[in-house]
């Protein structure tokens, strides 16, 4: 009986054993089960695809002309292309062009490098690897494919990528002893046709403007091309009533103004009649002295004189008088703080002191010209030209001026003879509303010296977006030693 006992003990003990087991391992077995799931693909993210190529090109002219806000260079505008945040430094003008259309990016510019750059394999050493990177950092990729020279010009192609699309590009370089001249095209790798077409026409529309690089590079200029007479003058100036054929007036940083017209040309110019120009203008004037004067095909006088201001407190002034056979007599009047200033005869400028090391240096070793700004609006004066006339493209026009609106003539009341008073009628002078010109003035720019072109403001192709289309161009933001106009 006991044996019996023990033997139904010892089946229950091992039943109870195995239930336990199984209900610590069986669910293991079920999880694994449950949790495996089928793995999804990830979605392809879609790419930017590229319009058809242009292949008919009659629609693009070349006829218009963009003039650089510092006056130093025009280039043709190619129709279709607008104009993108030029940049001027002390040593680099530059301007792009983007064409939301073709999907294409012109980029150009002068520079005044550091030495002369004799040729094009001159310029081919400056642009090594490292400085060509500065110029596309914005892209995602960028290869040099080819270089070479022709024609004493350096060809440099590039292979390019911006967001998971393909650019080709191509830079022609040359130079003339004192500046570097370049132009270089980007365009979709389904582009190089149009690519060709731009580069066999633009570069040699890169032209300078005569007599502009008098002055310093960061200088803007001011151009009328109704009367095609120019100049350039500090960015800290400021233009005002700024309208083709009109009187325009710029201010200088420390009260000088600069008065700029023209008009109908009676007699011969000559140095009397320049006197007299002055003299109807400033009637207080002193004239100081009357120099002759050449501008290209222009020639006249530049009369400098002194006189005071209503308050009795002297200044100088300069008024150059130019005839271009055009008819006209253009004229450019400075006037500046100063006594007794004569622009036409400036003292030499002091020679520059040696250059010494900075343990050597002290303040009497400083070479001071207290005649600098006198300098400089001579320079102002030197740059005054009428050039032949530049065929502008719309949007490169300076504003126009709103003629003012006529008022019809008020009626004079008359008293009627009645034996009651008469009413005294009143006429109210509604004043007229005066048209304004604003002229934004541009930010003064960075005086940085590169003497490669690490400045450019390169502007990057055109953004995809997650449709199978392409944005059109937009211009990157500026590298830090660049400075736009406005």
């Amino acid at each position: 009986m006991q044996n019996n006992s023990r033997r139904i003990s010892l089946i229950l003990g091992g039943f109870m054993a195995v239930v336990l087991i199984a209900g610590s391992i069986l669910p293991l077995f079920g999880n694994t089960s449950s949790s495996t799931t089928q793995t999804v693909d990830p979605t392809a993210v879609p790419s930017a695809t590229f319009p058809p190529p242009v292949t008919d090109f009659s629609g693009i002219s070349f006829d218009q002309l963009y003039l650089h806000p510092s006056g130093l260079y025009t280039i043709a505008q190619p129709t279709g292309w607008t104009i993108l945040n030029p940049v001027t430094q002390s040593d680099v003008a530059q301007v792009g062009m983007n064409n939301g259309e073709n999907l294409s990016v012109i980029d150009a510019y002068i520079q005044k490098p550091l030495t002369p750059v004799a040729d094009a394999q001159a310029i081919s050493d400056t642009l090594t690897r490292d400085v060509l990177a500065q110029t596309w950092t914005r892209y995602n990729r960028w290869e040099e494919t080819n270089r070479r020279i022709e024609d004493n010009r350096l060809l440099i192609d590039f292979s390019i990528v911006f967001n998971r699309q393909d650019y080709v590009a191509r830079q022609v370089s040359w130079a003339d002893n004192e500046y570097i001249y370049s132009v270089r095209v980007v365009v979709p790798s389904n582009g190089i046709d149009l690519l060709r077409f731009l580069l066999d026409t633009l570069p040699a529309t890169l032209k300078p403007v005569p007599g502009m690089d008098s002055a310093p590079f960061s200088w803007q200029a001011y151009y009328d091309p109704f009367a095609n007479h120019i100049l350039r003058h500090p960015q800290t100036w400021l233009s005002q009533d700024v309208a083709p054929g009109r009187t325009a007036s710029i201010i200088g940083a420390q009260g000088e103004t600069l008065r700029v017209e023209y008009s109908d040309l009676s007699g011969a110019l000559d140095e009397t009649a320049a006197s007299s120009y002055v003299t109807s203008v400033v009637p207080n004037a002193t004239i100081l002295s009357v120099a002759p004067i050449t501008r290209g095909d222009a020639s006249g006088f530049s009369v400098a004189y002194a006189a005071t201001n209503v308050d009795g407190e002297p200044f100088s002034g300069d008024a150059l008088l130019l005839s271009a056979g055009d008819g006209k007599l253009h004229t450019a009047n400075l006037r500046f703080p100063g006594s007794q200033i004569d622009l036409n005869a400036l003292p030499a400028a002091p020679e520059a002191a040696p250059e010494v090391t900075p343990s050597e240096a002290t303040p009497e070793a400083a070479v001071t010209d207290p005649n600098a700004i006198y300098r400089d609006y001579a320079t102002i004066m030197e740059t005054f030209n009428v050039i032949a006339p530049i065929p502008l493209s719309a949007d490169n026009l300076p504003p126009t001026l709103t003629p003012l609106p006529t008022l019809p003539p008020t009626a004079t009341p008359t008293a009627t003879n009645t034996p009651e008073p008469t009413a005294t009628s009143t006429s109210t002078n509604t004043p007229e509303p005066t048209a304004t010109s604003t002229d934004t003035p541009v930010p003064t720019a960075t005086n940085t010296n590169t003497p490669v072109p690490t400045a450019t403001n390169t502007a990057v192709p055109p953004t995809a977006t997650s449709t199978n289309t392409s944005v059109p161009p937009t211009a990157t933001e500026l590298p830090a030693t660049a400075t736009p106009n406005s």
